[in-house]
């Protein structure tokens, strides 16, 4: 008899600036770790360590589906799991505040 576990992504956050590593963690939904979980970006993947975790990079702005994944076991079968970044520039500069003037403006 085989016995399904849903996959849970946690760490994932909504905006992300690119460059900058995400630390996720795969967990089933009895909160248990999952280790060798592969995290797939699309352009690139990792598998989970022995505590579920793993650092993953969006390396270009836009919207990215990040997707948890374990192959089946003799006796379990694994439920992906799915959650969606958004990848934004990263900035370097302060924008500059733009200061207005009480006084109007003679033409």
């Amino acid at each position: 008899m085989r016995i399904e576990r849903s996959l849970v992504l946690e760490g994932v956050p909504r905006e992300v600036p690119v460059d900058t590593p995400i630390t996720v963690c795969v967990r089933d939904r009895a909160n248990r770790p999952v280790e060798g979980a592969i995290v797939d970006l699309g352009t690139r993947w990792v598998r989970t360590n022995a505590r579920g975790r793993c650092e993953i990079t969006v390396r270009s702005p836009g919207f990215w589906k990040i997707v948890a994944e374990k192959a089946p076991t003799d006796r379990v079968v694994y439920e992906p799991a799915t959650a969606l970044v958004r990848a934004v520039p990263r900035t370097n500069h302060r924008r500059a505040r733009v200061e207005r003037s009480r006084k109007p403006l003679r033409v």
